[in-house]
């Protein structure tokens, strides 16, 4: 006992002492010599501390390898390396959402703010603005199940828990819905006895469910079954497993939807795919197109989704949608696949910027050439206002971004074809014909016939 006291007394005071050495190896002439031995020693430390973890601390020291990784290319002011899938299960994992926080207000944000000095002043203040939406819409998806104190052990009907959604501000109502759905499918797989469930949003249960709830709790939905039959898989997994999963994810869908929202639940395959399964999209959309062939537009919408939040094109100076409309093509050379996830991604980008139709303003003043000659783009504007319309039908904030007006003629000319005159013809017409045709999946989607 004796000795290992005196163990415990000692490792700190040699691990500080290590420190000190390679930091004065590090600014001792001449540094460039001394970089790759401090280096090494730091490495060997680091690897000999890793050998004697387990459990959920060796998972910890692996997450943190991995912020550590983010934090280094922001230092020097670049888009994280990292693969975006891994940085995004970091971020959306609630346990590390604390220190998810702590990395966005003293290095994310402040390596944007220099970052922004790249662009051209009018740019600035938008790109800047962007971010930092994103993060609140980010925060939101990670916290809403605590804010909304739900338990998968709670027996209510889920008409009792979407109350709840009803007393939150316009602008976070539709989120509240979302996580709702993902829980509903979550308590129903559960305490499902291993059988896949049928039936979540279609049973008696249900039948008092408010009408503006429906839309993003079918896509919460699809958010939890995409959970589940995404999770075993991997680029490795042989074309009969992916199938499997494909085919598995679209009947669990087309069981549990209510008729005209099949599609709202299946888009979502597409976007957890995106988000935190990137090297599966390209195998997926393969094997879809053999299997589930009905599908293939609803998932490249949701690729489109995830894409403009993906995290790897967090700084102002490689911001998406101006970064991430340039790599569409690099994701697929299907020209129906281009047009939904560029349509999906414009969605993504109105649902996360409403409050501010500047925003919109700046991608269009950078995108103007590609948005004119592809309506997809403002099928996806379009698309997500009706959606917004739909959840919360008094929100201000729509009039406000349908009527923006901005500065400079060109842009004011831009603005009202591209967003104003589609817009309105969807809110006004549209709209109602969809609810009154059972097609309300139809927002989740590049509308056919628009090009």
């Amino acid at each position: 006992m004796r000795e290992l006291i005196k163990s415990a007394f000692t490792l700190p005071w040699a691990l500080s002492m290590v420190g000190a050495q390679q930091l004065a190896n590090l600014v001792a002439p001449p540094a460039e010599g001394r970089i790759a031995g401090a280096t090494a020693a730091l490495d060997a430390v680091s690897q000999a501390a890793e050998r004697q973890l387990d459990g959920w601390l060796d998972e910890a020291l692996e997450i943190g390898d991995t912020m550590r990784q983010g934090l280094a290319d922001l230092t020097a002011l670049r888009a994280p390396s990292l693969d975006s899938s891994g940085l995004m299960s970091l971020a959306t994992d609630p346990r590390l959402w604390s220190l998810v926080q702590a990395t966005s207000d003293y290095w994310l944000m402040p390596a944007a703010r220099l970052d922004a000095l790249r662009l051209d002043s009018e740019d600035r203040s938008p790109a800047l603005q962007e971010l930092t939406n994103k993060l609140r819409i980010l925060r939101l998806i990670v916290q809403m199940p605590s804010d909304l104190d739900l338990d998968h052990n709670d027996a209510r009907p889920l008409p009792a828990l979407v109350e709840r959604a009803a007393w939150f501000e316009a602008d976070e109502r539709l989120w509240a819905v979302e996580a709702l759905g993902t829980y509903a499918g979550d308590r129903a797989l559960q305490h499902g006895g291993g059988a896949d469930p049928q039936d979540v949003l279609t049973d008696e249960s249900t039948a008092a469910l408010p009408p503006w709830s429906l839309t993003m709790l079918h896509a919460g939905l699809g958010i939890s079954f995409a959970t589940l039959v995404l999770a075993p898989l991997d680029p490795s997994s042989s074309p009969d497993l992916l199938r499997h999963g494909i085919t598995r994810f679209a009947a669990l869908c087309r069981r549990s939807a209510r008729r005209g929202y099949v599609g709202t639940s299946l888009e979502s395959l597409g976007l957890v795919a995106r988000a935190l399964h990137r090297s599966l999209v390209p195998l997926l959309a393969r094997e879809i197109q053999r299997v589930e062939p009905g599908l293939h537009e609803y998932f490249w919408h949701g690729v489109g989704r995830a894409l403009y939040v993906d995290p790897t094109y967090a700084l102002p100076s490689s911001n998406a949608p101006r970064r991430a409309v340039a790599d569409l093509a690099l994701e697929t050379d299907d020209p129906m696949a281009y047009r939904n996830a560029l349509s999906g991604l414009a969605w993504e980008a109105t649902a996360v910027n409403l409050q501010n139709p500047e925003i919109m303003e700046f991608v269009l003043r950078h995108h103007a050439v590609l948005v004119a000659d592809n309506d997809a783009f403002s099928d996806g504007v379009s698309s997500a206002l009706v959606v917004q319309h739909d959840t919360v039908p008094n929100d201000p904030h729509i009039a406000a971004f349908v009527s923006h007006e901005p500065r400079t003629r060109a842009a004011a000319e831009a603005w009202r074809a591209q967003v104003t005159i589609p817009c309105r013809i969807a809110l006004e017409r549209t709209y109602d014909e969809w609810r009154q045709g059972w097609a309300m999946d139809r927002l989740f989607r590049c509308r056919p016939g628009s090009a």
